[in-house]
């Protein structure tokens, strides 16, 4: 048995691989074409969660479902496997939007922070770069990445049900009992939002929209979620958009040997000094 599980799992490590090597898609069923020219939509990617651009060339949300032929053609489990495959996504798009921010502030401010709290330079040894897998240093930082390890595993555990699709839904009471709210499925959803950016987009309604709000509930809550959807959207496509940020960043230092802020110095300069000269405009 030992053995076995080590071969699928070294078959799931290969299976989008083999399917980008092979030129091959995910089930021949389609529900259309996807935004991406001459790519077929898999028949799991319907449009239904946000930011969904029919894209899985590799097949990735069923690699969760090798070695099980009834499932690869079982409509419930692809959904399941493609939440969960969402879950991953999501979580991996926030902490990338938090790497593509402190990744480059690491390298600006550090010298500055370390000497206004006295305290030695850290990235002498990395020559001003990040430490990182690619970089090195990493043990300088072992205290840091065994807290946000244990505090990305408590947010797994509490979040255990709903990577399972098991989250409960459909239309409920409000805590109050003066109206209806739809409880609904959102993949990474890990109930923290005190600025309260998910209603963002729905908080000016136009006058005829209200109007009409005001007597049809379906319709209000229909509106609630069309522009919930759209953050959402909004947070996977900037999500995505850090992924790839963070991965040049990581590959860009390890090619030139040199802090990613002095390869690209504009981007990490005052506007007013590129402009004028000088930081700031009345100094």
């Amino acid at each position: 048995p030992f053995l076995v599980d080590k071969m699928r799992s070294m078959l799931l490590l290969l299976f989008p691989a083999l399917l980008l090597a092979l030129n091959l898609s995910p089930p021949a069923r389609s529900t259309g074409p996807s935004q991406i020219p001459f790519l077929p939509r898999p028949y799991y990617l319907t449009e239904e969660l946000a930011a969904d651009a029919g894209f899985d060339p590799a097949g990735l949300v069923l690699c969760l479902m090798l070695g099980d032929a009834n499932a690869l053609s079982d409509p419930l489990k692809a959904r399941r496997s493609l939440l969960w495959m969402r879950e991953a996504e999501v979580k991996h798009a926030r902490l990338a939007m938090l790497a593509a921010a402190g990744w480059p502030l690491a390298e600006l401010w550090h010298g500055a922070f370390s000497g206004l709290l006295s305290q030695p330079y850290m990235l002498d040894a990395t020559s001003g770069r990040v430490p990182s897998v690619l970089n090195g240093n990493l043990g300088s930082s072992a205290g840091f990445l065994a807290l946000a390890t244990l505090a990305a595993v408590v947010v797994e555990l509490r979040t255990l049900d709903q990577v399972h699709g098991l989250t409960a839904t459909g239309k409920t009471m409000n805590k109050d009992g003066t109206g209806f709210i739809m409880k609904s499925y959102v993949p990474g959803d890990c109930n923290f939002d005190p600025l309260n950016l998910y209603n963002f987009y729905g908080w000016q309604m136009p006058p005829m929209v209200e109007m009409r709000a005001k007597t049809d509930e379906a319709y209000r809550l229909e509106w609630i979620r069309f522009n919930q959807k759209q953050m959402e959207s909004a947070e996977l496509r900037n999500g995505r958009l850090a992924m790839l940020a963070v991965t040049g960043y990581a590959v860009q230092e390890f090619v030139y040997k040199m802090p990613v802020v002095d390869q690209t110095p504009i981007f990490f300069t005052p506007i007013t000094k590129i402009l004028f000269g000088q930081t700031n405009l009345f100094g």
